[in-house]
C-alpha cells in the first residue's frame, strides 16, 4: 500500500480532499474498499492527536490527512455542523462521494478535520539531528507500526506504515552534546549544526540531554 502526495498533506483538511487526489494520481472515479484509519499520538506536552489516513485497500493506496483530534461533519438529515472525537472516525466506511458512515451506523456528510497544532513541528535539520539521536541510542521503539491498530483479519493485506511516535521520544536515552556531535559529524557530515542547534532541537521534542556541570572555580 502506497502513499500517495505526503508532501501535501497540511493541505488538506476534508475526505473529499483525499478522495480527490486518489482520483487524480490514479485516474479512477471509483474508490472500492475505501475506509478511515486513525491512531492515537501523545505528543510530548501529554496533548493527545492522532494520525489520520484514508486507506483504499483494493487500489492499495492510502491518503494522508492531518494529524487531528477533532472533525466536524453533518449528520444525515441535518444541516448543523456537529462536533466529533476522531476516535468516532476510526475503521468508517467511506463512499465514493465523499460520506461516511461510522462503525455505530452513523452517516456524516463534510466530513473535515481540525488539525491539531504541533508546537514541536521540526524543521528539516531539527528532523535530520533527531534521527542521529534515535540511530546512535537504537531507540527504534519511538517508531510505531500503524498496522498494528487495525484488526487482526485486516492486518495481512496491509504492509507496514512506520511513523515516529512522539510520545516515545522521552524513553530515548540521554547522552552528552558532545557524543551526539561527534555521531553526527562521523555519520552525517554535511549536517553542520553546533551543540546549542542539537540541545534546542531535543529540547523541542522532549529529548534530555544530560545537564552541564558548573565550572569549578579555583
Amino acid at each position: 500500500m502506497r502513499p500517495l502526495k505526503e508532501d501535501s498533506r497540511d493541505k488538506r483538511r476534508t475526505v473529499a480532499d483525499a478522495l480527490e487526489v486518489i482520483r487524480e494520481e490514479l485516474g479512477v472515479e471509483e474508490t472500492p474498499g475505501a475506509e478511515m484509519m486513525v491512531g492515537p499520538l501523545p505528543l510530548p506536552s501529554g496533548e493527545a492527536t492522532a494520525v489520520v489516513m484514508l486507506t483504499c485497500s483494493d487500489l492499495a493506496c492510502y491518503v494522508s490527512l492531518p494529524a487531528s483530534w477533532w472533525f466536524t461533519a453533518f449528520p444525515e438529515r441535518s444541516s448543523r455542523r456537529d462536533r466529533f472525537e476522531i476516535s468516532c472516525l476510526d475503521k468508517a466506511k467511506v463512499s465514493s462521494t465523499g460520506s461516511v458512515v461510522l462503525t455505530d451506523g452513523r452517516c456524516l456528510r463534510g466530513v473535515e478535520m481540525e488539525p491539531t497544532h504541533m508546537p514541536y513541528e521540526l524543521s528539516r535539520v531539527e528532523e535530520q539531528i533527531l534521527q542521529n539521536v534515535i540511530q546512535l541510542t537504537e531507540s527504534y521503539g519511538c517508531y510505531r507500526n500503524l498496522r498494528d491498530d487495525l484488526p487482526e483479519h485486516l492486518q495481512p493485506g496491509i504492509p507496514d506504515l512506520w511513523v515516529l511516535d512522539h510520545g516515545r521520544l522521552h524513553t530515548i536515552p540521554r547522552r552528552p552534546l558532545k557524543a551526539i556531535k561527534a555521531y553526527i559529524e562521523t555519520h552525517d557530515p554535511k549536517l553542520r549544526v553546533s551543540n546549542q542547534k542539537i540541545a534546542d532541537a531535543l529540547a523541542k521534542c522532549g529529548v534530555r540531554v544530560p545537564r552541564r556541570r558548573p565550572r569549578r572555580v579555583d
